[in-house]
């Protein structure tokens, strides 16, 4: 069973985390500990279905499944390095909320027809 309702929990933290508990904030950009940011995304991932996995690296279709498109694109995101501290990941909080708040409102929808497509083809 997909626990759906702990990868919204987890996407809500990193919201958190992002918005709330950053090192330094200038406009829009936080500065923030890429070991939080880290530890949650593995937490997320860990709560994945596998199908869903399979559609993050086949990218096929991935249009069709927002989620799995703004979650790619949130990972590059949360990615970028501080230049002065490689320890530090630079967000623009703007792009990561939509992304975030975009997964949140489609990941269920999302994963349903991810398994369903699956099971169809297994």
């Amino acid at each position: 069973m997909v626990e759906i309702d702990a990868i919204k929990d987890y996407f809500k933290k990193l919201q958190k985390v992002i918005n709330f508990d950053s090192t330094f904030s200038f406009a829009n950009i936080r500065l923030v500990k890429k070991s939080k940011i880290d530890d949650i995304i593995c937490c997320v991932y860990a709560k994945l279905p596998d199908s869903y996995k399979k559609m993050l690296k086949t990218k096929v279709d991935v249009k069709r499944y927002n989620s799995v498109l703004c979650y790619s694109v949130l990972t590059k995101l949360l990615a970028r390095k501080f230049f002065l501290d490689k320890n530090l990941c630079m967000i623009n909080i703007t792009e990561a909320n939509k992304l975030i708040s975009s997964i949140i409102l489609g990941i269920e929808r999302d994963i349903n027809s991810i398994e369903k497509l699956f099971e169809e083809h297994h």
